[in-house]
C-alpha cells in the first residue's frame, strides 16, 4: 500500500520534484564550486605574497639606479643648452642655414622669458624667409636640428604671387639657454 502510494505521489508531482531535485543539485555544485575557489584563490594568494617578497628588494633597487640613470641623463642634456651669452651664436647658426638653403633672411625678433626651471631662460623668436619652396623646407629641418634644446612652434608658408616660385616662410620657434656660467 504505502509502495502505490509513494509512485501515486511521484506521479502526480513529477515535475515538483524534477524542480526540486535540480535545485538541490545546482545548490550543491554551488557550494563544491565555491569551496573549491576560496582555496585556489587563498593558494594564489599565498603564491602571489611569496614572488611580491622576492621582487620586492629588487624593484627598490632598479628604482634607485632608474633614478640616478634618470638623474645623470638630464645633467647630460642640460649640458647640451647654450649659455645666455651665446644667443648671438644661435642667430648665427640660423642664418647660416638660411644662406646654406638660398633663403634671404626677413625680420627677425624675440622676447625673453622665464621658465619653471632655474636656470633656464625661453627666447621665444620670430623670423621669416623668402626662397623656393624646397629649400625653405629643406631650412625647417635644418632649423629641428639646431645645437641645444629648440622647439619650432608654428610655420607657416604663403606666397604673394602665385606666378612667382618665392614663398615667404614665418617661423616662431623657441630657444632654450642657461642663464649663467658656472
Amino acid at each position: 500500500m504505502r509502495k502505490a502510494l509513494l509512485l501515486q505521489i511521484l506521479r502526480e508531482n513529477r515535475l515538483l520534484l524534477t524542480a526540486l531535485l535540480a535545485a538541490t543539485l545546482l545548490c550543491g555544485s554551488l557550494w563544491y564550486a565555491g569551496f573549491h575557489q576560496t582555496t585556489l584563490l587563498a593558494q594564489q594568494q599565498s603564491d602571489w605574497n611569496s614572488k611580491r617578497r622576492l621582487t620586492a628588494p629588487r624593484a627598490e633597487a632598479q628604482r634607485a639606479d632608474s633614478y640616478q640613470r634618470d638623474r645623470e641623463q638630464i645633467r647630460e642634456l642640460y649640458a647640451t643648452i647654450p649659455y645666455r651669452h651665446e644667443f648671438p651664436r644661435v642667430i648665427s647658426e640660423i642664418l647660416d642655414f638660411m644662406a646654406l638653403r638660398n633663403a634671404t633672411p626677413g625680420v627677425m625678433s624675440y622676447k625673453i622669458r622665464k621658465t619653471d626651471l632655474d636656470g633656464l631662460l625661453a627666447y621665444s623668436m620670430t623670423c621669416s624667409a623668402n626662397g623656393s619652396y624646397p629649400g625653405l623646407k629643406r631650412l625647417i629641418g635644418d632649423l629641428e636640428r639646431l645645437d641645444g634644446i629648440s622647439t619650432l612652434d608654428s610655420v607657416s608658408f604663403s606666397s604673394p604671387d602665385p606666378g612667382l616660385e618665392k614663398v615667404v616662410l614665418d617661423l616662431q620657434l623657441t630657444i632654450y639657454l642657461r642663464e649663467k656660467q658656472p
